[in-house]
């Protein structure tokens, strides 16, 4: 600690803030004595005047303050000793941190359970306090006793002397948020777990598990049973065994109620059962497996450089992390941060934060430390030269200006602008999923005008097409799946298909309508579940796939949200911030049971449910915050995904700290763009539409051709399942059926079809999502073998040319134009007219064919199986 004094102030620097406030004590205490001689009014000016300023100093990292195996500093549990376990590896599925753990030690999952991780850690087999060193914490890592993990710290390194300081010390666990974790609870839930769990299981739950209620009667949880079946009395009396019908019902002492029917339990399964009811049946809830939290808080990581750029290969560069706790305490935790790398054909990273240069390209260090993720830039330019002008040569929006200043970072040329018939193909079926028309095409190549892309985008976004299209993929984010509306019977009596298209003519209402998203979602989050009221979307909450509030709660943060909380429900998420009680509280919220309970709301409010009817609208309001950093940017990134086939954040329903956006400034300008706009979906597709950057060829450069994540060029991508299957049927109609078939809502894959076709077998093999599961991935949109045998030999395909009206309508015809026929092939498919050689080699054909009907099957059939129709590019 130093004293400096520089007017006005006097600036002390300290090491934590306990100490600071002892320093500001003493220091005021001198100023009293000072000017204790003066009057009241005077003592009052002097000590006003003087302006205190304290610097918490910055703690070094462990590795030096633990390098001297005669240290007297203090390890720190969940600052340090929790940490490089973690980093060490024994809080890893492959070791301590497996479901059963190794060699009777068990961790919790990357150690966010300190308490229990404590309990395991000081176990009296493993520690000796009266002699450190003999303790197997520090015998087995060092090999000094068989070790199955290896070894993993020397002897004499910082990590043996930070360890056998800590059990010198005491080896003192974390100050807790509850004054006294209930030992006894834990006692009896691991109870029910390991015996009376697997009991129900075996035994009960043929008739009363699951989805099936014997005589009214359900096993599936604590209230259940207490609540019992058609008979009116309770299951179970939580604290008498005598009095509980299962106990009468298992011991076999009345014939007319016995418990299973066809054998009566042994008499030690009877005692558990008996033991059980006796200690109160405690049924350990998702809430009762969430982890003591500790009353230490980790503010944020800072991390040094703030961003990494390389110019050659194997350079090198140290990442320096610094932990800020909620104390203000500040610590150098280099040393004790895990790293990995999101790309190792960029750069590399090694235990101790050093990374190395690979190849040309961009990516992130991600780098963990306790609750705390950050994801540290790194780039490494490209030696060919950039070249500014295929940026003048259009005009620039903002999304063009902040894809180049990225571009240019990475010495990246982007693309130039494609062709009319790419961008009129590309953009009716990433805005409409259809293609366009031969006459469609032939009047947008006419067209002389400059804004003519920007009007055509604009004819798109007023096209029920367009709302069709989109509804489409608002049911796929959340969940419209007809099988698992409400149950089973009402799929098998049409019910369910019937309510799935009514889930989607409301959104495809307000899609058309343009309503504003966060008034869409609002209609979905406060719609009542009972469907007693005409307003909002009841079908998201009676889905069957929603049995539990965890359910729920996952499927609200992957619908609205675009983040995954389905690691979180069993340890803390591996490259996330959530913890089991971050889940736990979110899950609370769609728990009736939970009224009374003050939660907190994703690491940002707290709420208090007494105060609040229905604890779904402080979820609403929250997520309608413009402060929100989830809702907004997750639209926007889903529907940038749908031009790109990449997300600014990708995959887009993993936003993580560990998986940052591309473009952070472009991500963020268009969300506070869609905001101010009042959610304005249409807003968001101009603005992604009428850019450069969506416009730009699929032909790469020399520079280019590598970049699969800062748009540079469009990346040719198969056209959805949908569009395939409304796609064929456009391409062989007549020509007097070709708009029929384009605007038919009920006939088409992306429209009421859509609910009827999922499961299908040309569905599946396309990748058409069943919505069964929270993630975006299941959606699948890369070319397999599969599809290319479907559309050569698949009866759907052949069928749709045997029966083509568009080809009946050439026979009756009789003479046509050949040169004109050509050209309609190639505009129904590939939406372009043919080259010579295209021509040429038609021409070949025909001619060599007996008769005109097959000559042009083949060319049909031909043209579907090529690259150009299947892909949008």
């Amino acid at each position: 600690m130093y004293w400096s004094v520089n007017k006005p102030g006097l600036f002390i620097l300290t090491r934590s803030v306990s100490e600071a406030a002892r320093v500001a004590s003493l220091t005021l205490r001198v100023a009293m004595m000072i000017v204790s001689s003066l009057t009241l009014r005077v003592t009052m000016m002097i000590v006003s005047s003087l302006t205190l300023r304290v610097t918490i100093a910055e703690i070094p990292p462990a590795s030096v303050q633990f390098a001297n195996p005669d240290t007297t500093a203090t390890p720190d549990f969940q600052k340090h000793v929790v940490p490089l376990l973690g980093k060490l590896g024994c809080s890893s599925a492959k070791c301590h941190g497996s479901f059963q753990g190794q060699g009777d030690f068990r961790l919790s999952l990357f150690g966010f359970d300190f308490y229990q991780d404590h309990l395991e850690i000081t176990d009296e087999d493993r520690l000796n306090h009266e002699a450190p060193h003999e303790s197997l914490l520090l015998l087995k890592p060092t090999k000094q006793v068989k070790h199955k993990g290896g070894k993993r710290f020397e002897k004499d390194g910082w990590e043996y002397h930070l360890l056998r300081r800590w059990i010198k010390a005491g080896a003192k666990g974390i100050d807790t948020v509850l004054p006294h974790p209930l030992e006894a609870s834990n006692e009896g839930h691991e109870f029910f777990t390991e015996s009376i769990q697997p009991l129900l299981e075996n035994h009960c739950y043929e008739c009363h598990g699951f989805d099936k209620r014997k005589g009214g009667l359900q096993l599936k949880s604590r209230e259940a049973m207490i609540e019992g079946g058609d008979s009116g009395n309770p299951a179970i009396v939580p604290g008498d065994p005598d009095g509980s019908l299962l106990i009468e019902a298992i011991k076999h002492t009345n014939p007319d109620l016995e418990m299973p029917p066809r054998r009566k339990l042994e008499d030690d399964e009877i005692a558990k059962l008996e033991k059980w009811i006796r200690m109160g049946a405690p049924w350990p809830s998702a809430t009762d497996r969430a982890p003591v939290e500790s009353d230490k808080a980790l503010v944020t990581l800072h991390y040094e450089p703030a961003e990494i750029l390389f110019r050659n290969a194997n350079d090198t560069a140290q990442i320096k992390i610094i932990a800020e706790w909620e104390d203000g305490e500040r610590e150098d935790i280099s040393c004790l941060a895990r790293f990995n790398t999101n790309n190792d054909t960029v750069a590399t990273v090694n235990a101790e934060g050093v990374v190395t240069a690979v190849g040309e390209g961009d990516t992130h260090i991600v780098a963990l430390y306790d609750n705390g993720v950050v994801a540290i830039p790194v780039l490494r330019p490209h030696k060919v030269a950039s070249d500014a002008a295929n940026l003048s040569s259009v005009s620039a929006s903002t999304v063009d200006r902040l894809v180049f200043d990225k571009l240019s970072k990475l010495n990246i040329t982007p693309s130039p602008v494609c062709k009319d018939t790419e961008f009129l193909r590309r953009v009716s079926i990433d805005m409409t999923g259809t293609l366009p028309t031969p006459v469609e095409v032939m009047d947008f190549l006419a067209d002389r005008s400059e804004d003519k892309r920007a009007r055509k985008i604009d004819d798109l976004l007023d096209r029920p097409t367009y709302a069709a299209w989109w509804a489409n993929k608002l049911c796929d984010f959340t969940g419209c799946n007809p099988a698992s509306i409400k149950s089973l019977q009402e799929v098998a009596q049409e019910e369910g298909y019937v309510k799935a298209s009514h889930w989607y003519n409301w959104i495809y209402e307000r899609v058309a309508n343009n309503t504003p998203y966060d008034e869409l979602v609002e209609g979905i989050m406060l719609a009542d579940p009972s469907g007693q009221s005409d307003e909002g979307m009841p079908y998201f909450w009676t889905r069957q796939s929603l049995e539990e509030p965890k359910d729920t709660a996952m499927s609200v943060a992957h619908s609205f949200l675009g983040i995954q909380l389905q690691c979180a429900e069993c340890h803390k998420h591996p490259f996330d911030r959530w913890t089991q009680n971050d889940f736990v509280d979110f899950a609370a919220f769609f728990d009736p049971k939970r009224k009374g309970d003050e939660l907190k709301l994703l690491r940002s409010e707290t709420v208090d449910l007494t105060e609040v009817e229905d604890p779904r609208e402080p979820i609403m309001k929250w997520m309608c915050d413009p402060n929100n950093p989830w809702f907004a940017q997750a639209f926007v990134n889903r529907v940038w995904a749908g031009y790109f086939h990449a997300g600014i954040v990708d995959p887009p329903d993993q936003f993580t700290p560990a998986n940052p956006p591309s473009n952070p400034q472009l991500l963020e300008w268009l969300t506070k763009g869609f905001i101010d706009s009042g959610y304005d979906m249409k807003w968001l597709h101009r603005r992604i539409a009428n850019s450069a950057t969506y416009q730009r060829s699929w032909k790469p450069n020399q520079s280019n051709r590598q970049d699969r994540r800062n748009f540079s060029r469009a990346i040719p991508r198969r056209i959805p399942a949908e569009v395939l299957y409304d796609a064929l049927k456009q391409v062989t109609a007549a020509s007097d059926e070709i708009e029929t078939v384009r605007t038919n809502l009920k006939r088409r894959a992306s429209g009421h079809l859509s609910m009827r076709m999922a499961g299908t077998h040309a569905m599946k093999v396309f990748g058409k999502p069943d919505r069964a599961i929270n993630c975006d991935c299941e959606r699948v949109n890369e070319p397999t073998l599969l599809q290319s045998i479907f559309l050569q030999n698949d009866p759907l395909v052949r069928m749709r040319l045997a029966d083509s009206g568009w080809i009946a309508e050439l026979e009756e015809a009789g003479e046509v134009d050949q040169r004109e026929l050509i050209d309609q092939i190639w505009l129904r498919t590939v939406n372009r007219l043919p080259t010579e050689v295209d021509r040429t080699r038609a021409e070949a054909h025909l001619a060599s064919v007996t008769n005109l009907t097959e000559g042009v099957t083949d060319l049909l059939w031909a043209l579907v199986n090529t690259k150009e129709f299947l892909l949008n590019h």
